[in-house]
């Protein structure tokens, strides 16, 4: 019975960059991740195809807010530690920001989760505006950072056209169903001129070369799109951006999530188990570092001076 449910639940779409039906699998379903994972024929966009018509049980927006907020602070201190590690990852893209608009403006974050990083931008002087589906993340920013967050997702939050003068978008993009539709909403509300920085993993990669199926950021279930630096400069410029430079980037992160993702990556629930053990035992949880395997991308875009909504 579960098995007829989930074919029931799964669907087929087009390429979000070309819009062609004609791909070629590159990994079985369950081998990477739940989905199958295509290549298109025609522009070489990689994504999940076919996936699933729903979210993993509820919609995040349903999630109770008293429950997740709890979890937050009580249980989960892992996603307190790395966004608060990881804002200063970001000191390059605030400092390219600040050289654009000296005197600030509105910025606004798709996908602010705890508000770390807006704060790291608020603290620099910018108006900032979070978008958060998940409520108890969106409290945990408002009474930590006395930031302004909306519980919603971009499309649905109806902001105002051209009333930004700078989006980021950090790790969502892979996640959304038309990747296509949500660059566009950015586009239509920016200001003429304004820059939007995006953060993506990236699969034209040594390291994706080296480990294919086992890779780790293809492993995550709910990734379903998974870009080259070309495929998304691409799903840019069909939005009508202009690329102004690409970095690839790495993050500061703990040596027990080095062990997590050593773990993801072998497959193996055992030495997942064993990883996990003696990150524990070894408190490696007080150990940072930083690591570059170029295996993500940091684009910035700029919407046309001359731009229309």
């Amino acid at each position: 019975m579960n098995k007829v449910k989930e074919i029931k639940a799964m669907t087929y779409v087009a390429c979000n960059l070309c819009g062609s039906n004609d791909y070629t699998v590159r990994f079985e379903q369950g081998v990477a991740q739940v989905n199958q994972i295509v290549n298109c024929k025609a522009c070489g966009l990689m994504y999940a195809n076919p996936r699933s018509t729903e979210v993993d049980s509820v919609l995040i927006e349903n999630y109770d807010p008293e429950f997740v907020l709890s979890a937050i602070v009580n249980q989960d201190s892992q996603r307190l530690e790395k966004e608060a590690l990881q804002v200063k990852d970001y000191e390059k893209t605030r400092a390219f920001l600040h050289k654009h608009y000296p005197q600030k403006g509105k910025l606004i974050e798709v996908g602010s989760g705890l508000g770390y990083l807006l704060n790291f931008f608020k603290q620099d002087g910018w108006n900032v505006v979070g978008l958060e589906p998940n409520v108890g993340m969106c409290r945990y920013a408002e009474s930590e950072f006395g930031i302004e967050i909306i519980p919603t997702i971009l499309e649905k939050a109806e902001l105002e056209d051209r009333s930004a003068d700078a989006v980021l978008m950090m790790h969502v993009i892979e996640h959304v169903s038309d990747p296509c539709s949500t660059l566009k909403e950015v586009y239509r509300i920016l200001k003429p001129g304004g820059i939007f920085v995006m953060e993506t993993p990236r699969y034209d990669t040594l390291i994706f070369k080296l480990l294919g199926k086992r890779e780790r950021s293809l492993s995550c279930d709910g990734h379903i799109y998974f870009f080259t630096t070309t495929t998304l400069e691409k799903l840019a410029t069909k939005a009508g951006f202009t690329v102004l430079k690409t970095d690839y980037v790495g993050r500061s992160l703990t040596l027990d999530r080095l062990f997590y993702n050593l773990g993801v990556v072998s497959k193996s629930q055992v030495i997942k188990q064993i990883l996990k053990d003696v990150a524990v035992k070894l408190h490696l949880n007080k150990i940072s570092l930083y690591l570059n395997t170029r295996d993500m991308e940091r684009i910035y875009l700029k919407k046309p001076d001359s731009g229309s909504a």
